[in-house]
């Protein structure tokens, strides 16, 4: 065994609660992490059972050709399944996919918001509807390709980073909450994407050097808006103002839900200074426009929040995430009457987009999170 895999496989022995045995649902995308992670399970000596999640219509228009998902990551995730020696099925999730992540992906952009939909799969899906059938599967655990660290600690469960900051994927995990915690497993937490590869060749997988897939599975065009437009959705608003943000009309746009926040090109408006869209209007069918200072805001509301410790009982001091591919910021987080609460930064942050996600680390950790429901007074 080489040290890699000694090292690869370390973890799953240490697990607090993990026995060697346990039956495990690895969900299977075809892609590199998750064959490796679930070769890596079935060579500690798990029984694996591999689950690949059809999420469309073979023949739907919203077939992601040449994305995450297809029929060839399909019978990719099966081709290891029959290489390693354990069972792999493709399970039927896409008429929960269409009501949980389509459709809340769509009505976000009509309600002016920036939708995440990957955080709405990972919670509705892969920790939700995965879950549900490891136990009908009398299966412990469901294991996950993601970059992300669970530990036990003092008796409470803890989502932290991952090793490598490249590939670290905790913002999209914040709506842990214990009890998905004690039954979740990351086997490639503390493990680099290039070791992940090597591993795979180690273990003598056909793809370990497939690339890797990058955006919205399911948005097979090039804008967002032609994806509405493809599904037929009536957004109820065709053209309207585009005004600066002291109440001038610069001109017109061919639909609010065709842009966001933060944007700047495509707008069509003629200004002494480059435009950026600072919000939109659904009530009024107004996109609203300004200069980059405009885009910055020391504050933001967020709902639907989650505490994976439980809630605090005041004002909480952290660092928060305001997108993805950003990095925390000094802030502080009041809860409101409403339970909503309102996050203030130490410093201004740029393009405050609702609908996307706000998380709370410290130190590392993931405190929790919430949807980003805008700014206080706009």
């Amino acid at each position: 065994m080489s040290a890699l895999l000694e090292r690869a496989l370390a973890p799953l022995e240490n697990h607090p609660t993990l026995r060697r045995g346990d039956r495990i649902l690895a969900a299977m995308s075809g892609g590199v992490d998750s064959s490796v992670m679930t070769a890596l399970l079935h060579k500690a000596g798990f029984q694996v059972i591999g689950i690949s999640m059809q999420l469309f219509e073979k023949a739907s228009a919203l077939s992601p050709e040449g994305k995450c998902c297809t029929l060839d990551d399909f019978q990719d995730a099966r081709r290891v399944a029959h290489q390693m020696g354990f069972p792999h099925y493709v399970m039927d999730f896409e008429a929960r996919f269409q009501e949980m992540v389509i459709e809340g992906f769509v009505q976000g952009y009509l309600n002016g918001e920036t939708p995440s939909p990957c955080i709405r799969c990972n919670q509705h899906l892969k920790f939700s509807a995965l879950m549900e059938r490891a136990e009908s599967l009398e299966a412990r655990f469901v294991a996950t390709g993601h970059y992300s660290t669970i530990t036990h600690e003092n008796g409470h469960w803890h989502l932290k980073k991952a090793s490598d900051p490249a590939k670290d994927q905790s913002y999209f995990l914040f709506h842990h909450t214990q009890a998905t915690l004690a039954r979740t497993l990351f086997p490639l937490a503390h493990l680099t994407k290039p070791e992940v590869r090597r591993l795979g060749t180690e273990l003598g997988l056909h793809l370990a050097e497939k690339a890797e897939s990058q955006e919205i599975c399911f948005v097979t065009q090039d804008r967002y808006d032609a994806f509405i437009e493809a599904r037929g959705s009536d957004p109820g608003a065709g053209e309207g103002d585009i005004r600066f943000m002291d109440g001038r009309l610069l001109g017109r746009h061919q639909g609010y839900w065709r842009h966001t926040v933060g944007q700047r090109r495509g707008l069509g408006v003629a200004f002494s200074e480059p435009l950026y869209v600072i919000r939109t209007e659904p009530a009024t069918n107004t996109v609203w426009v300004g200069l980059e200072s405009d885009l910055l805001a020391h504050d933001l509301v967020a709902r639907e929040l989650n505490w994976i410790q439980g809630a605090p009982a005041g004002p909480l001091a952290c660092e928060a995430r305001i997108r993805s591919r950003g990095s925390e910021a000094e802030a502080l987080v009041i809860p409101l009457a409403d339970g909503r609460a309102k996050v203030a930064f130490a410093q201004a942050q740029r393009a405050i987009a609702p609908g996307q996600a706000v998380v709370f680390y410290r130190e590392g950790e993931v405190l929790g999170g919430g949807w980003i429901d805008g700014q206080p007074g706009l």
